[in-house]
């Protein structure tokens, strides 16, 4: 969990990274200025339910998360940092000097979103909020501007992301209408249960909207050289303990990525991590697979340039309109309770679930 409790709500907001110009600290400064003023502002709610006006007034709880942290310090350090990735984010005097530049950038933020949001609670007469600072699950949302999520780094330079919608959902029939490709989803089959092709076929239930996305540093002279599969479970684990110790004061939503022969050296590093008291609160872990055919459809799938520049010509091929929104408001009536994306898409999701005898 990012923030912990029972029984309370928390006023979320995001700052999208990869939007911001690293060099433009005035910026930076509004939009994380900005972020802690929309929480700020929902503490004047009062709650119906006593035990969450109770919560609120006890311990009110705000959090300003961001995205596209990878793609914002691709863009601030180069290429140069990628490979410091790619060694493992080792000490050494190059590595120590982008460790004090991450540092300061996200001291930088931290200070700006308290010194905002207690501002606002003297001045309007309201309980300050101990902690204001998250790092929250931002998957889908990130999409919106094509960020990388939360911290981590993403799949690749480029990848098709595949999304869960119901059959006949009205994004996902505007999306068909916008040149997106539309499949069946994992758990349609036939009766000799192999993937079913046709997303009209009436045995399917599940759509998957197959996005073609590019970081936006992709284009970068020696980016391409990176292979971001092959970052190590050490280096995350550091990249998130520097998140955690200079930014986040409730907890970093974190998924570390990680292979076999890596899960003695990750779990020896989380325990000194605890032991030393760094401020570790927990992680997801997740075994990476080599083979793509393992789990097929998966909802990120790694490209090529070729393939990207190719998809993105099918895409332009088969798009119908130019405005999604005008698509959209013509299936959506407003009347269907559950249209969207599906709630989760993640590998886990996509697993049947196991019964015990």
């Amino acid at each position: 969990m990012e923030i912990i409790g029972s029984n309370f709500h928390c006023n979320l907001s995001e700052i999208h990274l990869n939007q911001i110009d690293p060099n433009n600290y005035k910026e930076q400064e509004e939009a994380f200025t900005a972020g802690a003023l929309s929480v700020a502002a929902l503490l004047h709610h009062n709650f119906i339910e006593p035990r969450y006006q109770y919560s609120r007034e006890l311990d009110p709880i705000v959090g300003v998360s961001f995205t596209g942290l990878f793609d914002f310090f691709v863009h601030a350090f180069g290429v140069d940092w990628l490979r410091w990735w790619e060694k493992g984010r080792p000490a050494t005097a190059e590595g120590l000097a982008f460790k004090r530049q991450e540092e300061e950038y996200l001291s930088f933020w931290k200070q700006t979103v308290h010194r905002v949001v207690w501002d606002y609670c003297d001045r309007h007469g309201l309980k300050r909020p101990n902690r204001c600072t998250t790092v929250q699950p931002s998957g889908t949302k990130s999409l919106l501007t094509g960020a990388s999520p939360g911290w981590h780094p993403p799949k690749a330079q480029r990848f098709i992301r595949r999304i869960t919608c119901r059959k006949n959902d009205p994004v996902a029939l505007a999306c068909l209408e916008y040149g997106y490709n539309i499949i069946p989803s994992q758990s349609d089959k036939d009766e000799q249960g192999n993937l079913l092709n046709d997303p009209f076929d009436p045995r399917v239930s599940e759509w998957l909207v197959e996005i073609p996305v590019a970081v936006s540093w992709a284009d970068l002279p020696g980016a391409d050289r990176i292979d971001i599969s092959q970052f190590s479970a050490i280096a995350q684990i550091d990249f998130y303990m520097q998140v955690q110790r200079f930014y986040v004061t409730h907890n970093t939503s974190a998924t570390i990525e990680l292979r076999e022969t890596e899960v003695e050296t990750l779990g020896t590093r989380i325990y000194e991590a605890i032991k030393s008291d760094e401020g570790y609160i927990s992680a997801a872990l997740l075994a990476r697979f080599d083979d793509l055919q393992t789990f097929p459809r998966l909802p990120f799938e790694p490209i090529t340039k070729q393939r990207y520049e190719q998809l993105m010509k099918e895409v332009e091929m088969h798009r119908k309109t130019e405005d999604f929104h005008a698509v959209l408001s013509r299936y959506d009536f407003g009347d269907l309770i559950e249209a969207g994306p599906a709630g989760c898409d993640s590998d886990k999701c996509m697993m049947p679930e196991q019964t015990l005898m």
